[in-house]
């Protein structure tokens, strides 16, 4: 096994909203996502690392019908460094793929830990989602 060409230097929520109802216990709440990434590619200098940035909008409701339960939306900032003998488009390619989805569980991992300081609730547990065609979309935007 070696390491990744691409390393998460720092992470970081950059927002946290939610809103519940004590109602909430005891119900099979189904969950609606919207995923959105924001990307900042910073300008490779000599044979510094690459260097880049995401933001992960995460916004979902826990719904039983019509009743909303749970309204949260939470943004996590995560820096990556590349390996400087990559190409800008190899570079890009780890950012969106494996930045995404790295993202995606470190969003998940906070959620759950700051949840399970509520007190009056089990932890919330974000489901695990197939972001193939958000890849896919940021993939084309950022190699066109």
């Amino acid at each position: 096994m070696k390491i990744s060409n691409l390393q998460l230097e720092w992470d970081r929520i950059k927002k946290f909203e939610y809103q519940i109802d004590d109602e909430i216990i005891g119900k099979k709440l189904t969950p609606k996502l919207k995923l959105e990434v924001q990307h900042n590619f910073l300008e490779k200098t000599d044979d510094k690392p690459y260097r880049a940035t995401l933001l992960l909008k995460y916004n979902v409701r826990f719904k039983e019908g019509k009743k909303i339960y749970l309204k949260m939306n939470i943004e996590v900032e995560g820096s990556f460094i590349g390996n400087p003998k990559l190409d800008d488009t190899e570079f890009k390619k780890l950012v969106i793929h494996s930045g995404i989805l790295n993202l995606i569980q470190i969003t998940r991992a906070k959620v759950t830990a700051i949840s399970a300081n509520f007190g009056f609730i089990q932890p919330i547990y974000l489901p695990m989602i197939d972001a193939t065609d958000l890849v896919n979309e940021k993939m084309k935007e950022v190699l066109g």
